[in-house]
């Protein structure tokens, strides 16, 4: 994580299209996580400031509780955070997971509040394993949610 965010402009807060084009010529992982997270859960991003070195994150959020969060970096690439909750581990344990995010899950330190992980989307397989988290986490609700008016690409 020592790479620093693409956006580190406090005094202006990004749109979607602006954190998109932070990621670079690998922007589809962005725009697909985005569309996933809106059309699966009905969700929109909320842009937050994380500090001088992380800058602005798009927090995606259901009933007050973080679903993920996408943050752009300087090098062009994409970082996520996603937080899963002892509820779950379980679930992952027995979850088949590429060999950066089976990485990630075991340097993760159990908290209270779960294992903070922080992979780089670099890939399918890891765009595939975060929704495979997030799902693990908060699973979808029953009937797809549509958002009109809002998303990328």
């Amino acid at each position: 994580m020592t790479t620093p965010g693409a956006l580190l402009d406090r005094e202006t807060v990004p749109s979607v299209e602006d954190f998109a084009a932070a990621c670079g010529p690998e922007r589809r992982w962005f725009d697909r996580l985005v569309r996933w997270l809106e059309t699966t859960y009905g969700v929109v991003g909320e842009p937050l400031f994380a500090g001088r070195e992380t800058g602005w994150t798009l927090r995606f959020r259901r009933s007050g509780r973080a679903l993920l969060t996408l943050t752009p970096l300087a090098d062009e690439s994409l970082r996520a955070l996603v937080v899963v909750g002892p509820s779950a581990w379980d679930a992952v344990a027995g979850t088949e997971l590429s060999e950066p995010l089976r990485a990630a899950w075991a340097a993760a330190s159990p908290y209270p509040d779960g294992r903070w992980l922080w992979p780089i989307v670099d890939s399918d397989a890891v765009l595939e394993d975060i929704e495979r988290l997030v799902t693990l986490k908060s699973p979808p609700p029953r009937r797809a949610r549509v958002l009109e008016g809002v998303g990328v690409g």
